[in-house]
């Protein structure tokens, strides 16, 4: 059996398994597009996005829970562009308008970090981290020592951003990146399509100095290698960006048109 699972998922792509499983649970997954699951701190919901026909990439520790409350009322859980493709069906995912925030891997990064050593969202994040992280005791240690290409897959609040956006070509399935750093007017454009009477409330923000304090020269060029793809793709330095927008399923910078 371990063989064949790896077989498996070396034939087949995120996508195409993730499908495969649509088609065992249909029902599941029809209610999930109008299910609302309470929760003491929100409720989480994709009723929304058939209702204003937008869907909205959650990428972890990039403003998500701000924007989504503030647009949809609900949070959306972490799906991936490829995941949300295979439960709307490609009709609809083709038709409603797509859009993600992203955030300099740096920052992303140390706060997913700090997060997850203060606690996390609920029990299970707190469980993860005192198993993989309760040795740690500090952010170097934990970029130098415990970060690896393998690890990046151990929690999805250090996935790459370009796994949340990207199908498995490489091709980018939204249609607007907005960025962290100018999420204000970002949010603007995006309510204007989306809910023009949204407000961006200021939610689940954190207490910490600048992400800029706490990285040496080793750390930062750690970081670099591990998430090269964003870096490169987003248009990401250490202390400044170069914002992208998508064309023909790229990212390119907006001086390219």
């Amino acid at each position: 059996m371990p063989l064949l699972r790896t077989l498996y998922n070396r034939l087949l792509s995120n996508e195409s398994r993730y499908w495969l499983y649509k088609q065992r649970h249909r029902k599941e997954f029809e209610r999930l597009k109008t299910r609302v699951n309470h929760h003491p701190k929100g409720d989480f919901s994709l009723k929304g996005f058939s209702e204003r026909k937008a869907i909205f990439v959650h990428i972890t520790k990039s403003a998500g829970t701000s924007v989504a409350l503030s647009l949809f009322g609900a949070l959306p859980y972490h799906y991936t562009a490829s995941q949300y493709r295979v439960i709307f069906g490609r009709n609809d995912f083709n038709r409603f308008f797509k859009f993600t925030f992203v955030r300099n891997p740096w920052d992303r990064l140390y706060s997913a970090y700090s997060y997850l050593k203060n606690g996390g969202w609920d029990d299970n994040d707190r469980k993860w981290s005192d198993e993989n992280l309760g040795h740690i005791t500090s952010f170097e240690q934990f970029v130098m020592e415990w970060l690896t290409v393998e690890r990046l897959e151990s929690h999805k609040h250090f996935w790459p951003q370009s796994w949340f956006i990207k199908d498995a070509n490489g091709n980018v399935l939204v249609d607007y990146v907005g960025y962290f750093e100018t999420i204000g007017a970002d949010f603007r454009l995006i309510s204007e399509r989306v809910n023009p009477q949204a407000e961006l409330a200021h939610t689940n923000a954190s207490k910490r100095g600048s992400y800029r304090d706490i990285y040496g020269a080793d750390t930062i060029r750690r970081v670099a290698e591990l998430y090269h793809e964003d870096i490169e793709s987003l248009g990401y330095d250490f202390d400044r960006f170069d914002r992208r927008q998508v064309k023909s399923r790229r990212l390119v910078p907006y001086d390219e048109g």
